[in-house]
């Protein structure tokens, strides 16, 4: 009888008292910024823990560098944050460029069971000649977990097998009316951080965030109610919270707030916008800015000091399209889009691309005017999954648009760039892709076609 007691009572401590019980992963691990030598492993914990990533690296045998060498074995250390969402970002530094990357968690010094396979690779870097790598870049925006909670789009992505992926806007879907935010703090974060995590939770988003280094921005639906803008109640809060479950490089500047950055993988350089921090209402008379001025001048200063020979700028919505007094249009709101093109041109900025959603479709945007150095193509894609695919899976040259390229998609989808090619003629494939991994529209770009030499066609 005295042993039962004592069992009963080691259990009660166990269950009764919160710091004896193991930590749980909430979320994650999802693999964040990536170079060729470093990488960020985000995770969500129940409590404030210590997170330990073992991992041990490999020579990826596609890059053949090094396949004579051993593997390494090492790890690092980082906490999630003492007040809820507990998350957290652990740095691993000193890795080997274009390596396999395979990890293992520790929470407080207990082993996590995987949910799904954790190895990524790192960016490659020139091979031994200094030519560049092939690789490639998928994105996707419009999901609704709430709407869609098993995506078939997912699958797709990861057979594909990109080095990176962007999820570019309304990954997940708040609340769609501002009534719904007539309420106290506590309630519009509690809601705001599960809506972050439940995206995390559709089954093959979570391998493959686990398994390719993310980055993400952010529309409408994603900042606040449908359509909002700098004046949304809950701006401040919003960003705090996205910054808390996007481990990007950065996120705006010190005296600039906000979610864009940018990043570069061989000789590609992304540039990711915010386009809702600063954003005029759409109702606004006199609306004039999308981006805003210290967010419009970093665009600048990153794009011109650029030394990639592609130059992506990824924006939650169109940036080309051409609608002027309606909609949400960068071409709307003032001059600020044809005098940021109309900059291109006079400081001679090559290989400059776009790409973008929004629509609930996918599309290949053009736009060339007499003023405009070369094409400059917009591929946006969207329905990732928000919407049920249409029984007319294509339709017709958008009517919102002159110069379109192809037919719009209709069906689930996602966008893919693969650069690939010689130094000097280096190649740029855009590609829509459906959920049964057909590419839908497609064009191939030569760098010299984003240059005043374009061949003209």
């Amino acid at each position: 009888m005295k042993t039962i007691t004592e069992f009963t009572l080691c259990l009660t401590l166990l269950t009764a008292t919160p710091w004896l019980k193991a930590q749980v992963l909430l979320s994650g691990p999802m693999v964040g910024h990536t170079t060729s030598t470093s990488a960020r492993i985000w995770i969500e914990t129940d409590r404030p823990a210590t997170v330990r990533v073992n991992y041990w690296l490999e020579p990826r045998v596609q890059y053949r560098v090094s396949l004579r060498e051993p593997m390494v074995k090492g790890f690092a250390e980082g906490r999630t944050a003492q007040t809820a969402p507990h998350t957290g970002v652990v740095e691993l530094t000193g890795l080997k460029p274009g390596w396999l990357v395979y990890y293992e968690l520790e929470l407080d010094g207990v082993p996590v069971r995987p949910a799904t396979p954790q190895v990524f690779s790192l960016f490659p870097e020139p091979d031994e000649s200094g030519e560049p790598r092939e690789f490639s870049v998928a994105f996707a925006s419009c999901m609704f977990p709430a709407r869609v909670p098993v995506q078939p789009i997912w699958r797709q992505v990861a057979l594909h097998r990109p080095d990176a992926l962007l999820l570019i806007g309304d990954n997940n879907y708040m609340a769609n009316n501002p009534e719904a935010y007539e309420t106290s703090e506590e309630v519009v974060s509690y809601a705001m951080a599960r809506y972050h995590r439940y995206l995390r939770d559709l089954p093959d988003l979570r391998s493959l965030i686990a398994t390719t280094p993310t980055y993400g921005i952010w529309d409408d639906h994603d900042f606040g109610p449908n359509n909002s803008d700098r004046t949304f109640r809950w701006r401040e809060l919003t960003l705090a919270l996205f910054k808390k479950y996007y481990p990007n490089p950065s996120a705006g500047l010190p005296d600039v707030p906000g979610i864009f950055t940018s990043f570069k993988i061989g000789d590609a350089e992304f540039f990711l916008l915010d386009d809702r921090y600063y954003r005029d209402p759409n109702e606004a008379p006199d609306r004039k800015t999308m981006l805003g001025a210290g967010q419009l001048n970093w665009l600048k200063q990153a794009v011109k000091g650029s030394t990639a020979v592609f130059k992506v700028i990824v924006n939650g919505g169109t940036l080309l399209v051409d609608r002027h007094g309606s909609g949400e249009y960068w071409a709307a709101f003032g001059q600020e889009r044809d005098e940021f093109l109309a900059w291109l041109a006079e400081n001679n900025i090559t290989g400059v691309l776009f790409a973008a959603g929004d629509w609930h479709v996918g599309t290949l945007n053009r736009l060339f005017r007499p003023q405009d150095p070369y094409p400059f193509y917009e591929l946006l894609t969207s329905n990732a999954g928000v919407s049920l695919p249409s029984p007319n899976e294509t339709g017709q040259t958008h009517y919102r648009f002159h110069q379109y390229v192809g037919t719009e998609y209709l069906g689930f989808n996602f966008g893919l760039l693969r650069f690939s090619g010689p130094r000097g003629n280096r190649r740029v494939s855009l590609q829509i892709i459906d959920n049964e991994g057909r590419p839908r529209i497609q064009l191939v770009l030569n760098e010299r076609d984003l240059t005043r030499n374009w061949s003209g066609q």
